[in-house]
């Protein structure tokens, strides 16, 4: 979706109309990944709020994203990231949040899919949090990589090297907590 509003626009009355559908259009998006990054929904939709108000107050500016999905999505990291510095405490959360629909979905044993997502829980927090970030806005965000590397501030070749890296650490972490969990 692009976002074509200029500033004598922004004083009209069609720019909410034209904000909100932007609003409407990412913030589901933009919550899960966050929430991801946080653990906490309630923790997760005022990082929103936060991303987007950035985001309203950019674009009141003058500033014109070139992708505006990446954008937000770095705004949304960055707000991630500043929020788990102040905490101290970085706690990466399951990939699928709702597992009783998953698993009413796929019909498997609602303790294998728990386990399972504890188990991915746990490899995320292992890893660094550029990593985790990393993997959460390719697979889970579904970001193109020309769009992880607009986030990420490199080349496409480099966001393409950082996943292949994180993707090689979380299955090593995976392995290894899966191994400790048989014993």
């Amino acid at each position: 979706m692009e976002f074509s509003l200029t500033l004598s626009e922004s004083q009209s009355q069609e720019q909410p109309t034209d904000f909100t559908s932007v609003f409407a259009a990412y913030r589901g998006r933009i919550c899960r990944y966050l929430y991801s990054l946080v653990g906490e929904a309630a923790q997760a939709e005022d990082l929103a709020q936060d991303c987007f108000l950035k985001a309203y107050r950019a674009l009141q500016r003058g500033q014109r994203p070139d992708n505006l999905s990446a954008w937000l999505y770095t705004i949304a990291t960055n707000a991630a990231i500043s929020h788990l510095r102040r905490r101290k405490l970085i706690a990466w959360l399951p990939l699928l949040p709702g597992g009783e629909v998953e698993t009413a979905r796929t019909g498997r044993d609602p303790a294998v899919v728990a386990s399972e997502r504890d188990l991915l829980r746990r490899t995320l927090a292992k890893l660094s949090p550029a990593d985790a970030s990393c993997l959460l806005l390719r697979f889970q965000a579904d970001l193109t990589y020309a769009e992880l590397a607009s986030v990420l501030g490199t080349s496409e070749g480099a966001a393409k090297t950082r996943v292949c890296r994180a993707r090689a650490a979380f299955c090593e972490t995976y392995t290894r907590l899966s191994r400790e969990v048989s014993r």
